[in-house]
């Protein structure tokens, strides 16, 4: 008879896991080649936000005791390299460079 150890499983929900996913109240506007996503998530601590951007994607995930804040946003395209945020008093300002094209176009000479 051997006696086999299990590890604890990972899919288990732990006592520290929120147990409600919110959508945070957030407004999206542009102005010239920025577009500019505020997002209110009172509570959180700036550390915990996880926040990631892609060229057509935003997604923010932030915890505060049993709630998730979870938001996920389709972008126009955005140069995520170029993207600056800021939390203050329970208030995410996040602000993303509009893709333009003509930036990244080539001179082409006629000969």
């Amino acid at each position: 008879m051997s006696i086999i150890k299990s590890e604890k499983n990972q899919t288990e929900k732990s006592s520290d896991d929120p147990r409600y996913k919110v959508t945070p109240r957030y407004g999206v506007w542009s102005k010239d080649e920025i577009v500019t996503i505020q997002i209110a998530i009172p509570g959180v601590k700036k550390e915990d936000i996880d926040m990631r951007v892609l060229p057509n994607y935003f997604t923010l995930r932030a915890p505060r005791g049993e709630v998730m804040y979870a938001l996920d946003l389709e972008l126009t395209k955005v140069e995520p390299d170029v993207s600056k945020a800021k939390y203050e008093e329970g208030l995410l300002k996040v602000e993303l460079k509009r893709y333009n094209p003509l930036e990244h176009a080539f001179d082409v000479k006629i000969e």
